[in-house]
């Protein structure tokens, strides 16, 4: 019987009775909740949209933890799969790896060490959710042209034929732009379409290390190198042999990594920490950041030869405050996806509740309006729309301070009242008629045809 925990978003599985009750007591001890199977079948009966990370045993009867991975990523690639191994299966880990596995560990591990691997795992798997739809577009493989991110922009259309274009390179890219503006996801499009497609695609998150393991992380240890080494451990620069490495958050790197880091760079060679041999990666470098680079490296931030290094293939991912006409699309979007994962109908959004999601400046950009567009659709009062009570305080308040120059409507003609509604919109919707048709509920054509006849007085 498997070990039930309260919140079960870590599903591990073993053969072995003492390394489940090993991995349940160190993940107890850590505060992390898991339920542990006692065969990969069981595991693969148990797992869900809302399992975070797997921890499967690479050699199990029946269903083995390869067979686990291909399976978990195959329906679920927003899960993120650990694997443990014994010492003499190293081939079939790095295998693991570049099928998709986050990370592996070999017996006897370290508890504190695995907890650390899956922490990290979460992370990821949180992160991924937040761009859960376009992530999908990424995952599916989409052709040459095809969009990963949503939205009509032009900004957006620029960024996709410029990402297009360099995307073959081997030169690297520095992808700018504020937290939550899809850098993530533009990466992964660049991977997915680029000739290193069918090899991993490995992150490394530079903020979320301590700074004495970032070195550790990036390009390994030999046993021994320091305490709580016990093990040789190959590091994300290795595993991505043939790949991309992506440098999630690049500012925040520590001044004695970046020598090593565009040591590398430059030579393609490394060493692993604690060791004296040299290695060979062939990675192709993308980068993304939400600080200002150049004037870090002017200020003594960031060293300035590891910025033009990294700077070659520069894009810019734009706020969502610069591309208002996307804001009801992706809404829209957040809303079918919410609904999707619920099985039921998609609600709509009301005139009221379409207008204070435009009248916001969203600083928390696409992240933000996802989070807003899940807690609308969880709290909503009538199952079929969104309504302006929906929405949080401060949008409502956006949207009323926006308002305060709308003409009363007393006496009015309905005639009338239609052609200040119609006007209001296409103003909100800065001319796009497509999208205010849709905020009406009403067909293009329509919009047209109103115009035209308001234009005639008629």
């Amino acid at each position: 019987m498997p070990r039930t925990a309260k919140l079960p978003s870590i599903l591990a599985a073993d053969d072995d009775v003492v390394v489940q009750r090993l991995v349940a007591h160190s993940f107890e001890a850590a505060g992390l909740y898991v339920t542990v199977y006692e065969s990969g079948k069981a595991l693969l009966d148990n797992v869900n949209e809302d399992t975070l990370v797997c921890l499967v045993d690479m050699v199990m009867p029946e269903v083995s933890g390869m067979d686990c991975l291909r399976a978990i990523k195959k329906k679920f690639p927003n899960t993120e799969v650990v694997i443990l191994t014994n010492v003499n299966d190293a081939s079939n880990a790095i295998e693991a790896m570049r099928q998709g596995a986050f990370d592996y560990l070999t017996k006897p591990f370290d508890p504190d060490e695995l907890c650390l691997s899956v922490r990290k795992a979460m992370q990821l798997a949180k992160a991924s959710r937040e761009n859960e739809g376009l992530r999908e577009a990424v995952n599916s493989a989409p052709s040459l042209g095809s969009s990963p991110l949503v939205g009509d922009a032009p900004s957006i259309a620029r960024i996709l034929k410029i990402g297009n274009r360099i995307a073959k390179s081997k030169n690297s890219v520095l992808i700018n732009g504020e937290s939550g503006t899809g850098k993530g996801v533009m990466a992964r499009y660049l991977h997915s379409i680029s000739d290193r497609a069918d090899k991993p695609f490995i992150t490394v998150s530079c903020p979320s290390l301590p700074k004495d393991l970032l070195e550790s992380e990036m390009f390994g240890h030999e046993k021994g190198a320091f305490s709580g080494a016990i093990q040789k451990r190959l590091g994300k620069v290795e595993l991505a042999h043939g790949g991309t490495l992506f440098l999630d958050e690049i500012g925040e790197m520590s001044l004695d990594l970046q020598p090593k880091l565009l040591s590398f760079i430059q030579e393609r060679t490394f060493y692993r920490v604690g060791g004296e041999k040299q290695h060979e990666a062939d990675v192709r470098i993308i980068a993304a950041t939400n600080r200002d680079l150049q004037q870090m490296s002017q200020d003594g931030g960031f060293r300035e030869d590891l910025y033009f290094r990294l700077n070659v293939l520069p894009i810019t991912m734009p706020p969502l405050r610069e591309r208002p006409g996307d804001t009801l699309l992706l809404a829209q979007h957040f809303l079918k996806r919410a609904a999707k994962r619920e099985a039921s109908p998609a609600p709509s959004l009301s005139v009221e509740a379409a207008q204070a999601l435009q009248a916001h400046d969203w600083p928390g950009n696409v992240r933000e309006l996802e989070n807003v567009i899940e807690r609308a659709f969880t709290l909503r009062e009538e199952e079929d729309s969104i309504q302006g009570e929906d929405l949080p305080a401060e949008l409502r308040a956006a949207k009323s301070q926006a308002s305060t120059a709308t003409p009363s409507l007393a006496g009015k003609t309905l005639s009338e009242i239609e052609k200040i509604a119609i006007e209001q919109t296409l103003e909100h919707c800065k001319g796009n008629k497509a999208e205010s048709a849709r905020m009406l509920g009403i067909s293009e054509k329509s919009i047209y045809n109103k115009m035209k006849r308001f234009q005639s007085g008629s």
